[in-house]
């Protein structure tokens, strides 16, 4: 089971973090005016209880949010139990995360789509597709995120050859990918983080967050496999916070890649 940050073991006083979070995203609003927020969720596949107090949560919010799902964890089976925790709706952006999430890097930072892998990743970027397209038909939607938000230059070529809209990795990830391959960016990491103080990680993703929301584009990565009930709590209050700020728009993929093209 994946690690719960220290942030999320500590027990907080609620008002208290309203407070800052409050304080953090109306600073970064301020200095944008305009700002775009979507929030990403990976791992998705199987259906979990946590799974669903996320599910939970957004839909009591009615707020989007991007799924990024294993095609090799994924049956038919597993998408119908997770259609029944979501419900049908456009508020949901089912997108591929890989194909098997597997580090295939020999040395370094984990990568499934990483050079090791050469030209092959065209035909796995292919088989993922596949796989999703015939379980999800039509609810898949064009877009792909790597597995640790890395991957080399010969995924972004086959990603564009393969016709998908957008990538979603890290901020300043590299290579960088093409105009014609838009990087959603991740710039806000809510439940990986490495901090052991728990003050000192809520005050670097508090400056995260503010830094965010200044650029005009927040980008927000959820793992609901790394969350408590702490991490579930703080997250029920961002969104809240959020949704209250004037000037601050919340969509998935869908509406962040219509938006930059009529720009362009």
């Amino acid at each position: 089971m994946p690690k719960v940050s220290n942030i999320y073991r500590k027990k907080w006083d609620l008002d208290q973090l309203e407070e800052r979070f409050r304080r953090a995203v109306n600073r970064g609003c301020k200095r944008s005016g305009q700002v775009f927020v979507f929030f990403r969720a990976d791992d998705i596949a199987i259906p979990s209880v946590g799974f669903t107090r996320l599910a939970e949560i957004f839909n009591r919010h009615q707020a989007p949010l991007c799924l990024a799902l294993v095609p090799s964890w994924l049956n038919q089976s597993r998408f119908a139990q997770l259609l029944e925790i979501t419900g049908e709706s456009e508020r949901w952006c089912w997108h591929q995360h890989g194909r098997r999430h597997r580090n295939f890097e020999p040395t370094g930072k984990k990568q499934e789509f990483g050079p090791e892998r050469g030209v092959a990743v065209g035909q796995q970027l292919e088989l993922g597709w596949q796989r999703l397209e015939a379980i999800l038909g039509q609810r898949l939607e064009p877009f792909f995120t790597p597995p640790w938000n890395r991957c080399s230059q010969q995924t972004l070529d086959a990603l564009e050859e393969q016709r998908f809209s957008a990538i979603s990795r890290s901020r300043g990830a590299q290579p960088q990918s093409s105009a014609c391959l838009p990087d959603l960016a991740i710039n806000v990491d809510l439940h990986t983080r490495k901090e052991e103080d728990p003050e000192a990680s809520l005050s670097k993703l508090l400056e995260e967050l503010e830094e965010s929301l200044a650029t005009g584009c927040a980008g927000i990565m959820i793992h609901h496999r790394c969350m408590n009930g702490s991490a579930f709590a703080i997250l029920d209050l961002l969104l809240a916070i959020l949704q209250e700020e004037r000037g601050l728009k919340m969509g998935t993929f869908r509406e962040l890649v219509e938006q930059e093209n009529k720009i362009s």
